[in-house]
């Protein structure tokens, strides 16, 4: 490779690095003005499965968003072993953490539609037919990638050779979001034609969850057209954006509708929240 192909691959992870942290100040700025809500209503409740969740993909980001700018920033990384094993750590907990935040938002959605047992199976038949490619697409993008602990440009670890497969990532998420998206605008519509919309439950279940899942579209859909018209740029470039999106949205899902149950006298556990 040669010394200009270098040093345009180090201009365009110093641009990623500036997502990264725009990030990681949206991740941190949310995380204060929530904090209040969550120390109140979640952290009393008792321990289940969803709540661990819960509080695994909202406090995930600490280490691949956090650790991983410090350690681009202030790290001075100069073993190629040491760029790659940070690059593959935080990809691989940025979509554990995104698959966290897609349970919980597929329970919320299931609750929606009253538990039932076939819909249950339906969806996560969905999400593992759409998650199980993620990861595999994850891999075939490491396969090329070489990592350079030479400082350029300040930076001391950063990759070339990335290819364009990972947009088959963002539009798999497209599709499954796309499908968790109408399957919650359907109730929806039925129960604005009813006359319910007026009702705080309506504005904090199916309005809110519209326009989460619409915002989640939106990214990723972002995220194809990104990597596909724009050859030779870093094809990573958004998608901190929407590993922290993924988080900070889910939180607030969960986090409003406890806000909306203690409210009207009835607090329930995380597991009933979500579904």
């Amino acid at each position: 490779m040669s010394d200009d192909s270098i040093i345009a691959g180090a201009k365009g992870d110093r641009f990623t690095q500036y997502f990264t942290l725009a990030s990681l100040t949206w991740y941190l700025y949310d995380l204060l003005l929530t904090l209040d809500l969550e120390v109140n209503l979640l952290w009393p409740s008792k321990w289940t499965l969803m709540k661990v969740l819960y509080l695994l993909q909202r406090y995930l980001p600490f280490i691949d968003t956090v650790i991983v700018v410090m350690c681009w920033e202030f790290g001075k990384i100069t073993n190629p072993h040491s760029c790659e094993a940070l690059y593959k750590t935080c990809g691989w907990t940025y979509f554990v953490g995104m698959t966290l935040s897609e349970i919980i938002l597929m329970r919320r959605t299931l609750a929606v539609w009253g538990n039932g047992k076939e819909l249950h199976i339906a969806l996560f038949l969905f999400l593992i037919c759409c998650i199980a490619p993620v990861y595999f697409m994850l891999e075939k993008f490491y396969e090329p990638l070489t990592y350079h602990p030479v400082p350029i440009h300040g930076l001391y670890c950063f990759v070339t050779g990335q290819n364009h497969i990972n947009f088959l990532t963002w539009a798999i998420l497209t599709v499954y979001d796309t499908g968790l998206l109408i399957l919650i605008a359907i109730p929806a519509f039925r129960t604005y034609r009813s006359g319910g919309h007026q009702s705080t439950l309506f504005q904090v279940v199916y309005r809110d969850g519209i326009l989460y899942y619409l915002y989640l579209v939106a990214l990723s859909g972002l995220n194809v057209l990104w990597i596909l018209k724009l050859p030779g740029g870093d094809t990573t470039l958004l998608t901190s954006v929407e590993r922290v999106a993924y988080s900070i949205l889910t939180s607030r899902a969960v986090l409003h509708i406890r806000e909306q149950a203690y409210q009207s006298g009835r607090l329930p556990t995380i597991g009933d929240v979500v579904g």
